[in-house]
């Protein structure tokens, strides 16, 4: 005879068993991100970086920086439609109030942390500024920070820490554990998104040092939480604290 009381037990027992698996464990909506899909990917960032220096090259000096990035952005954007028509790594578009915290937070952490490499060899590194006419910001610099804020921030989690850090994640957990999995996975994502940034010319001094820190600030929050919407919101802060500087430096000069 069984004890009434184990019912809800039992019936708990039987909810947690039913639950979906986030993909992080392995489960079934992350078996087309696999190594063709990671291949791909790859084969998307590289044409895209030598089509977006060619398109530098040979586009009028007035359009070719906007030319080559969005020649890039349409690359990468390529990738991830591939990626997500093939399936939704589940919980991985889960949005949460608390993803915003997270950006505001380590955003400017690591906006902070990279003045402070920038002024490791020479001192205090000094008030970031462009070049302006009778102390005004440029006519396109409010597109630019916008684009760059919320474009490209957007469509470098989705690529880098979407697309590249879960098919790798997949790959190696297959023969390894989820921690040599992570280590990996952020490791090849921090790689190629440093390399796209160097290639494209968008990197400069001792910024690499920072854009690495982003790189595996961003990967550890989509592994620890299984979702996007952190990294991209961390990247979204850190971008926009730039340009922010940027602004004032410019105005204040």
């Amino acid at each position: 005879m069984t004890d009434a009381s184990d019912a809800p037990t039992r019936s708990a027992r039987r909810r947690r068993q039913r639950a979906p698996r986030p993909w992080r464990t392995g489960e079934s909506t992350t078996r087309r991100w696999d190594l063709e899909m990671l291949a791909w990917a790859v084969c998307a960032l590289g044409a895209g970086l030598l089509a977006g220096r060619a398109a530098s090259a040979l586009l009028p000096l007035e359009t070719a920086e906007g030319g080559a990035r969005a020649v890039v952005w349409v690359a990468m954007g390529g990738a991830v439609a591939l990626a997500l028509s093939r399936s939704r790594p589940r919980g991985l578009l889960r949005v949460r109030l608390v993803d915003a915290l997270y950006g505001v937070v380590f955003g400017l952490a690591l906006r902070v942390l990279q003045g402070v490499v920038a002024g490791i060899p020479d001192g205090p590194a000094p008030w970031p500024s462009m070049f302006s006419v009778g102390g005004a910001l440029p006519e396109s610099f409010v597109v630019d920070a916008l684009a760059d804020t919320l474009v490209a921030a957007t469509l470098e989690e989705f690529f880098f820490r979407g697309v590249v850090l879960i098919c790798v994640y997949v790959l190696v957990r297959r023969f390894s554990g989820r921690v040599a999995a992570g280590i990996a996975a952020v490791a090849v994502a921090t790689a190629l998104f440093l390399i796209a940034h160097l290639v494209s010319g968008s990197a400069a001094g001792l910024d690499p040092i920072a854009l690495a820190a982003v790189g595996v600030v961003t990967g550890a929050f989509v592994l620890g939480t299984g979702r996007i919407w952190p990294a991209v919101a961390v990247h979204v802060v850190f971008n926009a604290s730039g340009y922010l500087l940027l602004a004032v430096g410019t105005l204040l000069a």
